[in-house]
């Protein structure tokens, strides 16, 4: 369950008047994710064809937080990245409130994410071609955001979420924590810019096999480039069991790295950087599948996704090399 609030016909068409995109003909909660609120719409100006939209109510980011991401998907548009950017009303203001909540109207996109069966060798390369596009156009955005889930999130959570699983795998949790903030201390240069944070294969769109748009990029912040690279490759690139698929890894890899050469420090810290991925992701899903998410428990999340899927790649990473075409 992902409609934490409920809205009436009433309450969207009131808010969609300033918007100028017609009269509200339908409405449907969106099932699915664990942080927002979100409705697919479809308007309609009289004598003209219906137009579809996603509204989003933020349960989770602040007002405040949220004009971040209205610059950033605006000036990645502006860049060719294609996302969802908010729409502005009459007035020309994007962020809103809706229920009490800060709330965003995007254009809906044509497609829906590919089944991971779906998921082949040239859908890994445009995915790493966006990828790297996405990050190169980041580099001349002026903002700049820490990350949601970051150091002192790992930090307060870590020992927590450790506690709620076996000895063994609380170590290996607490000791993946450990290896990256050493690799923090050691201030280990690596290229840094805008990152999407949440590059799993259900954030962007394929329509009719051919890509559409990346979508949810609240997870965005300031980063390590490379470790968005390792999300990606951790959920685009794999078998069932977490493995690696060759064939899927070398397509994004390579099409990532002829838009973003990748440097040789990234190289050389390429199998950390896999790891902690793994462990960032592994302690999110540890967090909501154990309701250690004050909101999440409240709002009586029910979207669970399986932490030991995550666990397992983690342990794959360590066991396995995957180098990097330097």
């Amino acid at each position: 369950m992902a409609v934490y609030t409920q809205l009436t016909h009433a309450q969207i068409d009131a808010y969609l008047e300033a918007f100028n995109v017609g009269d509200l003909i339908s409405f449907k909660g969106i099932s699915g994710g664990v942080e927002n609120t979100n409705y697919f719409v479809t308007t309609q100006v009289p004598g003209q064809p219906k137009h579809d939209y996603v509204l989003t109510l933020f349960e989770d980011l602040g007002y405040d937080d949220l004009p971040y991401f209205v610059a950033l998907t605006e000036h990645l548009v502006e860049h060719g990245v294609t996302v969802p950017a908010p729409l502005r009303d009459e007035f020309g203001v994007a962020l809103k409130q809706l229920a009490d909540k800060p709330t965003l109207l995007f254009p809906r996109f044509a497609g829906d994410h590919l089944a991971r069966s779906e998921i082949t060798p040239m859908a890994c390369a445009t995915m790493g071609s966006q990828l790297a596009a996405m990050h190169k156009a980041g580099m001349s955005f002026d903002l700049q955001r820490s990350a949601h889930r970051g150091a002192a999130w790992w930090t307060a959570l870590g020992p927590r979420a450790a506690a709620c699983v076996s000895n063994t795998e609380g170590k290996l949790l607490l000791d993946a924590i450990n290896a990256y903030q050493q690799l923090l201390r050691d201030d280990v240069q690596l290229p840094r810019g805008v990152v999407h944070g949440d590059l799993f294969h259900d954030n962007a769109l394929f329509d009719e096999g051919q890509f559409s748009a990346i979508i949810d990029i609240y997870n965005a912040c300031d980063d390590f480039l490379l470790y968005d690279v390792a999300v990606t490759v951790n959920d685009w690139c794999i078998a069932a069991d977490g493995s690696i698929i060759t064939d899927l890894y070398t397509a994004f890899i390579q099409a990532y790295h002829a838009e973003r050469p990748f440097t040789p420090s990234e190289g050389e810290h390429w199998s950390m950087m896999l790891q902690t991925a793994a462990m960032r992701f592994w302690l999110s899903r540890l967090e909501t599948y154990h309701g250690l998410d004050a909101h999440q428990r409240d709002a009586g999340v029910t979207v669970l996704k399986d932490p030991d899927a995550i666990r397992d790649i983690l342990l794959l990473r360590q066991q396995h090399q995957h180098p990097l075409p330097i």
